[in-house]
Order: C-alpha cells, then sequence, then structure tokens
C-alpha cells in the first residue's frame, strides 16, 4: 500500500512540475513596439464624420429599393469632402454606389494591400428612444451621435482621412493600396463587394492582405484582464438558416388526435436545443487563448498553458456566457414560429426556421445531418433558406499581414493587448477569399459593454479621441505595409 501511495505521490509531483514548467515557459507573444509619431487629425475630420451621418444610406432587405438621394449624396460629399483622393487615385464605381480607388504604388512585384469598409447602415429602431437623432450627426464636444458611427461609416472616413493625409504629404506607397467600399453589406454585399472582389480576381489581383470591420478594441469584456484588448479576426463563422415543416391531419380541438402538428415540431425544436452540436476549442479560439492565456494571472495562465490537462475546464469557461458560448460551438437559435390561425382549429401545417452559426472547419452538410440525427422523425421536413454560407478559412498569424497589423496596433494603442480572434458575425471580408489568403477584421474603435447594444441598436455614438485615433491607425498601417 505504502508503495502505491509513493507511486502516486511521484505521479503527482511530475505533474506538478509538468504544469508549472509548461506555465512558465508560456511565453507572451505581444511585441514590443515604440509608440508612432502620428499626425494630429482634429475638427475637420470629426466634422467630415459628423456629415457622413447625415446621409441615411440605409439597406432594408435584399431587393428593396434603394434611396439613391441619400446614397447619390453621400458619394458627391465624399468627391468634395477628399480632393486629393479624386484627383490622384483611380476611383471606379460598381452597381451605382460601390466604390474602388487604386492607388499605384512604386513596385510592380510587391502584392497590394486591401483595405475596405462600406457605407451602408441598417434601418433605425426606436427612433424616439434615441438621445440624439439618429441621421444628425451630433457633435457634443466628446461624442459623435448617430447611425453608422460605429458601423461602419467611422471607419470608412478613417481610411479617407488617412490617405488624403498621406496624399498631402507627397507619400507614395511601395507597393499598390485599394481602398475597396462596398454599399449593401448589410444585406450580404452581393452587389458591392461581391463585385468589387470579381472584378479584382479577373484582374489577377492577388492581395498580400485584406483588412476589413468586424473585431476592435474591446474594453472590460476579456475576463482579468484590466487593459484594452484588440482582436484581429482571422475567421468568420458560417451562417446556415433551416426551414422546418410539420404537415398532419388537422381538425377541431375539442377532439384532438394524440399528435398535432405543433406537437411534432415543438418535440422537434426541444431535440435539436438540448442536443446542439458538441463545444470545441477552434484554430482561432486557440490563437487567441495563445495570446491572452499569457497575459493573465498566474492560476488562469497555468490552465490555459497546459490545455492537454485542462481542455475540459476551458472549455466549461467559455461556455458560462452566450457570447463565449458562440465562440465555441456551432449555435443554435430558432427564430421563426409560425401556426394556427384560430384557438378552437388544430392547424395542418406548422412552421419553423432555426439559424446556425458554424465553427470553422465544420460544414453547412454537417449540420444538415446532425439536424436529422437528433430529431429522427420523417414528418419533419428540412430545408436550406437561401443565404448560406460556410465558415469562412482560417487566416494564418505566422505571416507578414498579421504582423504589420499586430505591430501597428501595438504602436497606436500602446497599452492594448493583441490577440487572434473568430469572428462571430458577418462582414464583407469572405468576399475576397478569392483574392487573398490572408483576410483579416479589426476596425480600431473602441468598444465597451455598453457599446455593444449600440451597434445597430439606439444611441450609436463614437467618442471624438476613439475615431480620430483610429484615423492614426491607418496612417500608421499604410506606412508599415510599405516598408522595403
Amino acid at each position: 500500500m505504502k508503495k502505491i501511495f509513493r507511486i502516486l505521490s511521484g505521479l503527482v509531483v511530475v505533474l506538478l512540475i509538468i504544469i508549472i514548467i509548461k506555465t512558465i515557459t508560456f511565453k507572451s507573444l505581444q511585441i514590443e513596439s515604440k509608440p508612432a509619431a502620428l499626425p494630429v487629425f482634429g475638427n475637420a475630420s470629426a466634422s467630415n464624420l459628423s456629415k457622413a451621418i447625415t446621409f441615411p444610406t440605409i439597406s432594408n432587405a435584399i431587393n428593396s429599393p434603394i434611396d439613391t438621394i441619400a446614397f447619390g449624396g453621400y458619394l458627391n460629399f465624399l468627391s468634395e469632402a477628399y480632393p486629393l483622393i479624386h484627383s490622384k487615385l483611380k476611383k471606379e464605381t460598381f452597381s451605382c454606389f460601390s466604390l474602388l480607388y487604386t492607388w499605384e504604388g512604386k513596385s510592380t512585384t510587391l502584392k497590394p494591400i486591401i483595405l475596405t469598409a462600406h457605407l451602408d447602415v441598417v434601418p433605425v429602431v426606436g427612433i424616439d428612444s434615441w438621445t440624439k437623432p439618429p441621421f444628425s450627426g451630433e457633435n457634443d464636444g466628446t461624442f459623435i451621435w448617430g447611425r453608422g458611427t460605429l458601423d461602419d461609416k467611422a471607419e470608412m472616413i478613417s481610411i479617407l482621412e488617412a490617405v488624403e493625409r498621406l496624399l498631402g504629404e507627397n507619400y507614395q506607397p511601395e507597393r499598390t493600396v485599394y481602398l475597396a467600399f462596398g454599399h449593401d453589406e448589410e444585406i450580404n454585399g452581393l452587389r458591392g463587394a461581391a463585385v468589387i472582389a470579381s472584378a479584382l480576381k479577373e484582374r489577377g489581383v492577388e492581395a498580400e492582405f485584406v483588412l476589413d470591420e468586424g473585431s476592435s478594441l474591446i474594453v472590460g469584456l476579456v475576463p482579468m484582464i484590466s487593459n484594452p484588448v484588440a482582436l484581429i479576426g482571422t475567421s468568420e463563422k458560417g451562417y446556415l438558416s433551416v426551414y422546418m415543416t410539420v404537415e398532419m391531419k388537422g381538425g377541431h380541438s375539442a377532439y384532438p388526435e394524440k399528435e398535432t402538428a405543433i406537437t411534432v415540431l415543438t418535440n422537434a425544436l426541444n431535440s435539436v436545443v438540448n442536443k446542439q452540436p458538441d463545444a470545441r476549442i477552434s484554430e482561432p479560439v486557440n490563437d487567441f487563448i495563445r495570446y491572452i492565456g499569457p497575459e493573465m494571472p498566474f492560476l488562469a495562465k497555468a490552465i490555459f498553458a497546459n490545455r492537454w490537462l485542462f481542455n475540459g475546464i476551458i472549455s466549461k469557461i467559455y461556455q458560462r456566457s452566450s457570447t463565449s458560448n458562440a465562440l465555441v460551438r456551432t449555435t443554435t437559435a430558432p427564430t421563426i414560429l409560425k401556426a394556427g390561425v384560430k384557438d378552437n382549429v388544430i392547424p395542418t401545417k406548422a412552421e419553423a426556421v432555426v439559424n446556425f452559426r458554424i465553427l470553422p472547419d465544420e460544414t453547412t452538410a454537417g449540420v444538415m445531418d446532425h439536424l436529422k440525427a437528433v430529431i429522427s422523425d420523417e414528418r419533419v421536413k428540412l430545408f436550406i433558406l437561401e443565404g448560406f454560407v460556410e465558415p469562412s478559412p482560417v487566416s494564418p498569424v505566422d505571416v507578414y499581414g498579421f504582423k504589420t497589423i499586430l505591430e501597428t496596433i501595438r504602436q497606436v494603442y500602446p497599452d492594448a493587448l493583441v490577440a487572434p480572434s473568430l469572428m462571430i458575425a458577418a462582414s464583407d471580408s469572405r468576399k475576397y477569399i478569392d483574392v487573398s489568403k490572408n483576410i483579416y477584421n479589426f476596425a480600431p474603435i473602441v468598444v465597451t459593454p455598453e457599446d455593444l447594444a449600440r451597434t445597430h441598436g439606439i444611441d450609436e455614438r463614437n467618442k471624438i479621441e476613439d475615431f480620430t485615433r483610429g484615423i492614426g491607425f491607418y496612417y500608421q498601417l499604410i506606412r508599415n505595409s510599405n516598408k522595403l
């Protein structure tokens, strides 16, 4: 017995030594970088964002009418606000309102970079609840208010402000820089970014990297981390909506059958919700752990440094909240339910729509196989709705593009920690998959827990100090991307 105890004690000691060694050697991946000396972007830049917000460039729905006055007015405003861009860069218009600017580089051998944003916004909700009118662009000295100040006119205007300043300094890039601005990102970007990307592909463009909106600088959203965290999205989840329908004999509610279309569909929905795909750590989330884990307190650092031992604990940590759970699981969300027309009539048909956001390396076909297995009832018919997309490929973190973006963030936001991440939402960036293997999502905006509800919600606003600093990010990124 003593011998067994000594063996077990020895194994525990060895295990502790391994854990400690792996924790100690779990080194920081944050690079040291001297803060960049940036030009001042002040009132004129803020005024341009304010003016941009006053154009209600709303995307309502696919194939819905476009407010040509708002979109046309916005494009005219851009021509007036950025004269150097419109005189020195090649401008092309696609689908009437999407823009592609080409800034020719000195070298024809260097791969170009593509900076993207979108000029459309989502419709306004709860207009009477807004503190400031949603298309006022009001500047109160601290914030600029209105739809698009976070998503996504701030990024578009920031890019233009940075390029206009560089042109004014007679700067010429070594590599070509494309500025690509779609007009329908909020309704899938089929006539905007998709058309621009197709044109670039036909021209044989192979970009060094593409940078689009999506992830951002988050504050107070990563447990045990007090610093701002700059997330660089390296992949987007897939999107799938499945229409479920059951048709059965109806009748009078006074003498119901044991099962009806409603009960069969309800049982199917319960199965789908209660038996969701297993949680797992995908490559982008694993990369996030590699970059943020070393910055955590010792106990948390030890857990993340020893995934081989604590993988189950890490998975459970992520599953505690809806936001973090979405990072480790293909999520399941019933969103539409229809049945019945009268309280005393048993309907002959019940319908539902379930939306899935799919992890990288999983597929829509895999989700459908999972659905059929957990429902296991041939009376429930399943149909894939139009608009589904597979998860985007995972962009690498050991290449020039990612390293340049990381370096720039550290120069402009010295107190920020930087980490790759998984994009839960969708952007125009996936349209450029055939143009570059290195596609990243980062917008230089600061997001707090309070701000999460403002994007696509009520009282969208952007702090002027954060906005002008974001211009500096693009200014420095272009310069860094052209170092030889």
